[in-house]
């Protein structure tokens, strides 16, 4: 057994044995118990795993993480920072992996829609609860799902009554002030009865100015959503944490007939991290988006993982994921696409563009498709390049200089992504954050 197993699986054991949770309900200590017998069986994966094979874990494994004992916050610096990141409409606000009530908002919820905090939902939702975890993000298949719901505790639960819509987005929103080995292990779980619509955003950002807070945190997240028949659901996951965090996150969905689903990930900040999103097609007539921007600088680390599975007829899936490269960081990118035997009339097309702004920087795409029926349409396809030469002089003839030409170019190769996003305080958001990682500043003042 490796230190840092041995490590994790302390901190698993010590929390399922404190007096707090040794007073849950039956079925979240079995929950508990069984994922953590399951993380010790399968072990912390390593560069050998050929699903983790471009992942840098060594920060993560090596390191000394756990859940905050303490709860002592700054209220008026954390506010300013609440206000400057959240959206209009209803928000939980976490920190360092801990709700934030008196920062949390759930006015103006519309009829049918419901947010609670993951807590509340135990003890209010308990049978409803105990039907959603652990059935899309499965234990037994991810170490770090398995450690996630070892450590099952805070999180959020957003449910829809059939034919419920919320027009405004409702927002989970976690902090990490970067002063300690903090590892928040938050869970969502949305359910969307049939007919519903609704738009989540999860965002992930330090909670302090630019350069403090510098300690390494490590957020270990998984998201399971259930979409009823005709149902709707974009959800949105900005991750813009402090230079030293580490990230691993998973969003896992099921789609029933007729439902639409459109997941757009930004990755901005952190280390370290690691997206993986999952859908699976349960009905015919589902669609499903993936759209991903990543934005990597120095020696950040960002890494790219979805799968979708079509595994019934007449489904459409269309996915796009870019990456933005400079410094020595590096991107990687591996998308499957799986189209089952019985899963005719199967509509989907991948692809994986990246570019690299410095001679150091990486980008791994491996694009993949696994087809097992016959009357499909299915693409994919991957590039890696740099700023286009003949764009860059023509720019230079006419007066632009060199950086800020290259900035036009750059954010031109990403807006394609941002723009998937539709105009609103969201995508706002997204182009703010996006201002501070791109070459140069204020690229929300870039006009088409």
């Amino acid at each position: 057994m490796t230190a840092g197993l041995a490590h994790y699986l302390d901190v698993a054991t010590r929390f399922q044995a404190s007096p707090e949770q040794a007073s849950a309900p039956q079925w979240l200590r079995h929950l508990r118990a069984e994922a953590l017998a399951h993380f010790e069986r399968q072990g912390l994966p390593t560069t050998r795993d050929e699903a983790w094979k471009y992942s840098r874990l060594a920060p993560i494994t090596e390191g000394a993480f756990q859940p905050v004992v303490r709860d002592a916050r700054d209220a008026a610096h954390l506010a300013s920072v609440v206000e400057r990141l959240s959206l209009p409409g209803p928000r939980l606000v976490f920190v360092d992996g801990r709700l934030a009530p008196e920062l949390s908002s759930v006015a103006g919820l519309p009829r049918g829609v419901t947010l609670k905090p993951l807590r509340d939902a135990v003890r209010e939702d308990g049978a409803l609860l105990e039907s959603l975890v652990g059935q899309r993000a499965l234990a037994k298949e991810h170490a770090f799902t398995a450690l996630n719901a070892a450590l099952l505790e805070e999180g959020a639960l957003l449910r829809l009554a059939p034919s419920a819509l919320s027009e405004v987005p409702v927002q989970l929103l976690f902090l990490t002030r970067g002063e300690g080995p903090v590892l928040s292990s938050p869970r969502i779980l949305v359910d969307a009865g049939e007919s519903s619509e609704a738009t989540l955003v999860e965002t992930y950002a330090s909670a302090g100015p630019a350069g403090a807070g510098s300690g390494a945190t490590f957020t270990n997240a998984v998201t399971e959503v259930t979409l009823g028949d005709n149902a709707s659901l974009h959800h949105y996951k900005l991750q813009a944490e402090a230079d030293a965090a580490l990230h691993i996150g998973a969003l896992h969905a099921r789609q029933g007939r007729d439902s639409r689903f459109a997941s757009h990930a930004f990755a901005f900040g952190g280390a370290m991290a690691r997206n993986e999103v999952h859908a699976a097609f349960a009905g015919e007539g589902g669609d499903a988006t993936l759209n991903g921007l990543y934005v990597g600088q120095g020696a950040q680390h960002l890494d790219n993982r979805t799968a979708l599975d079509h595994a019934v007829p007449r489904c459409t899936s269309r996915e796009l994921y870019k990456g933005v490269l400079d410094g020595q960081s590096r991107g990687t990118f591996h998308g499957l696409i799986r189209v089952r035997q019985d899963a005719q009339r199967t509509d989907s097309r991948q692809q994986n563009r990246n570019l690299l702004l410095s001679e150091t920087a990486q980008a791994d795409a491996r694009p993949q498709l696994e087809i097992f029926a016959d009357d499909v349409k299915c693409a994919h396809g991957a590039a890696v390049g740099r700023l286009d030469a003949q764009a860059l002089f023509y720019l230079r003839s006419r007066g632009v200089p060199r950086a800020e030409a290259e900035r036009l170019l750059t954010y031109a190769f990403a807006r394609e992504v941002v723009e998937a996003v539709p105009a609103g305080p969201v995508r706002t958001n997204i182009e703010a954050l996006l201002a501070l990682k791109l070459p140069g500043a204020a690229l929300r003042e870039v006009k088409a």
